[in-house]
């Protein structure tokens, strides 16, 4: 048996506090390009911001599409939404939000949609069918005789890190799906850049990671 004793790699300050490593960021970039590699997809270093973007917009309006019905698993969008929110917290990018936050963002959302409505209100739950915001599904307030608004105003985002864009999106009620309880709407701009993605906003406390 060896008796060679192991050598900490752990440095120390004079004051005997840890010093933590130093890895380079490009050396991390070089890690998440190898992993898409594996995975079939060739990214380059550059590409990494908005490809997470990308994972993200898509995990969020999976999310919520997918949270009112009781019989499909939500769970691997919530735990995505958080890998990734910490790996770009880790890359230094933008953050992107954790599944509680869409969920209040989306909540937020349908309340400023629904807060011009005058006389009696009922809440309404409304589908995407294309555009930034296709597949997802979204409660807002509309006249309670009437159904949810005729067109509906959404802030989209586009770019990445280095070259953000924001915008809006314009969408016209369709019809109802009575089997399923659904308002369907349309995109109805035919300006809106195809890389479009919903612009899901973060306050302070969240892009903080909660801290006050």
């Amino acid at each position: 048996m060896s008796t060679t004793q192991n050598v900490s790699l752990q440095l120390y300050a004079h004051d005997g506090t840890p010093i933590p490593p130093t890895v380079s960021r490009e050396h991390l970039l070089d890690l998440v390009v190898s992993a898409y590699g594996r995975g079939g997809t060739q990214l380059e270093r550059e590409a990494v911001d908005i490809e997470l973007y990308e994972v993200a917009d898509k995990a969020a309006c999976s999310l919520l599409r997918d949270r009112w019905n009781d019989n499909y698993p939500i769970a691997a969008y919530v735990e995505l939404l958080s890998a990734v929110a910490a790996l770009r917290a880790v890359l230094g990018f933008d953050p992107t939000p954790t599944a509680r936050e869409v969920t209040a963002w989306s909540e937020r959302l349908g309340q400023r949609l629904g807060s011009e409505v005058d006389g009696p209100t009922a809440p309404f739950y409304i589908r995407f069918v294309n555009g930034p915001y296709r597949g997802a599904v979204l409660r807002v307030s509309g006249a309670a005789d009437q159904g949810p608004a005729a067109s509906l105003t959404l802030p989209i985002a586009w770019g990445d890190t280095q070259d953000p864009g924001r915008g809006e999106a314009r969408y016209r009620r369709g019809p109802k799906v009575v089997d399923e309880g659904l308002w369907l709407y349309l995109l109805d701009d035919e300006d809106v850049r195809e890389d479009s993605r919903p612009h899901i906003t973060l306050d302070e406390a969240e892009r903080m990671g909660g801290r006050a």
